[in-house]
Formats: C-alpha cells, sequence, structure tokens
C-alpha cells in the first residue's frame, strides 16, 4: 500500500510502519537492557544513565525525522525511547534493578 506524497513519490505506509515497529522494539529493549545493567549497582544512577541514552540520541536523530528513508528510522526510535523511559521508571517503582 502506497501514497503519492507532495513530491510525488510513493510512501511505503506498510513496509515503513514494520520498520518503525521494529526500531522502538529494539530502542525499548536497549533502554531496558541499559537500566538493568547499571541498576543492578544503584538503581538512580540507572534511570540516569537511561535519560542520558534516551536524550543523547533523540536529539541526534531529531534532525533526520523529515528524510524521506531515515523518518521510518527516527520515529520508531522515538517512540521506542519513551517505551523503554517508562518501563525503566516502571521497573523502579516496583523495586526491581
Amino acid at each position: 500500500m502506497t501514497v503519492e506524497s507532495e513530491s510525488g513519490e510513493p510512501t511505503p505506509w506498510a513496509l515503513g510502519i514494520i520498520v518503525a515497529v521494529f526500531c522502538a522494539l529494539f530502542a525499548a529493549f536497549v533502554l531496558v537492557g541499559v537500566y538493568q545493567l547499571i541498576g543492578g549497582i544503584l538503581r538512580f544512577l540507572g534511570i540516569a544513565a537511561v535519560l542520558v541514552v534516551a536524550g543523547g540520541l533523540g536529539w541526534t536523530l531529531w534532525e533526520f525525522r523529515a528524510r524521506p528513508v531515515w523518518r521510518w528510522v527516527v520515529w520508531g526510535l522515538l517512540l521506542g525511547f519513551l517505551a523503554g523511559v517508562a518501563s525503566s521508571i516502571a521497573l523502579l517503582a516496583l523495586g526491581r534493578p
């Protein structure tokens, strides 16, 4: 399923959404992994590390969001960063390192 964009190029919605979902899952799992790795030492240090990683990569990737191919990857990663930060905070609230 493709739709013509303003530039006249087709937009691959089906494949783009699949790519965005996989990128979101990857980013969320990486951030939860970072939290569990560093949170095993000190829980609040784990949250700080997650925020630094998500903030730094999110800020860097924000410039690529308008590029035709990268937009799917960027939006997927940004949603994954939000899910990973929320999951890490939930793990902290539950008392799990």
